[in-house]
């Protein structure tokens, strides 16, 4: 995905800036393409953002005992959501050290629209060869990976069961609506701790709006109760809450949002 520029399993829960109250994006923040060099490091900022998140608490309970398999798993989802010809991958760096990485976007182009073909073939033939080609390689590798070091993590029966709750919500906010179909859809916005609520995550997620907005598409995500106010203050709204939610969790929040584009009658 090197060469997708930057303007115009289960998903991971997205994150964003919960506290109005931080200093604005600085910018001295700098946005560019994902590399594949770049995953070990997504996926370090996925284990530190998600760490107080109770579903994650709820799904991996023994994940504070296994740090590296938790990696593992982070490391993985980022890497697969990167190889697919569909996804978009941004991170946000310091302009003073590019190679500090401080956030992270994952968009993915749905549908067969004018729009998500063009954005294929803007891959060119050899960036989309060399994509299939490490897809497969890395398929084989997670394979692998997983046998030598199994997971000690998971809550194989709360993760089934979860994952169906995944899916009866894409039944009933997407999948039962065909003309929401052709859409670009925010995988991940995640900030480290230690830079959220400086605007990082908004300045992230404008850079996939601008794509919606010049392709005059939706964008759809998955909101956590964190993640609920950064996405309203860049005008999605809620199209319903989640239609279950994991008993540990009794906070108020989150859910399946949308965002419109500009000029548009995407609403009726």
């Amino acid at each position: 995905m090197t060469s997708s520029a930057v303007s115009a399993p289960l998903e991971a829960p997205v994150l964003g800036d919960a506290s109005p109250s931080k200093p604005a994006a600085s910018d001295e923040i700098l946005l560019r393409s994902a590399r594949l060099s770049d995953i070990p490091i997504m996926g370090n900022l996925c284990m530190d953002a998600y760490a107080p998140n109770p579903v994650t608490a709820y799904l991996t309970p023994k994940a504070y005992m296994y740090r590296e398999d938790n990696a593992q798993q982070h490391r993985q989802g980022c890497r697969r959501r990167f190889l697919d010809i569909r996804s978009l991958s941004i991170v946000a760096c310091l302009a003073a050290d590019p190679s500090m990485i401080v956030g992270f976007g994952q968009f993915r182009r749905l549908g067969d629209d004018y729009g998500a073909k063009q954005f294929i073939r803007d891959r060119g033939i050899r960036e989309r060869l060399w994509i299939y080609i490490l897809s497969w390689f890395f398929y084989f590798y997670h394979i692998i990976e997983n046998i030598i070091w199994s997971d000690r993590i998971t809550h194989k029966a709360r993760m089934k069961e979860f994952e169906s709750w995944v899916g009866d919500d894409n039944e009933i906010y997407w999948k039962s609506h065909p003309e929401r179909s052709s859409r670009w859809h925010a995988n991940s916005i995640v900030v480290s701790p230690q830079f959220q609520g400086k605007g990082i995550g908004k300045k992230i997620m404008l850079e996939g709006l601008k794509r919606a907005q010049n392709e005059r598409v939706i964008m759809g995500l998955t909101a956590s109760v964190e993640g609920e106010y950064l996405y309203r203050k860049v005008g999605f709204e809620l199209l319903g809450t989640f239609s279950h939610r994991v008993p540990t969790d009794d906070r108020e929040g989150g859910g399946i949002m949308i965002w419109y584009p500009e000029g548009t009658n995407a609403k009726s």
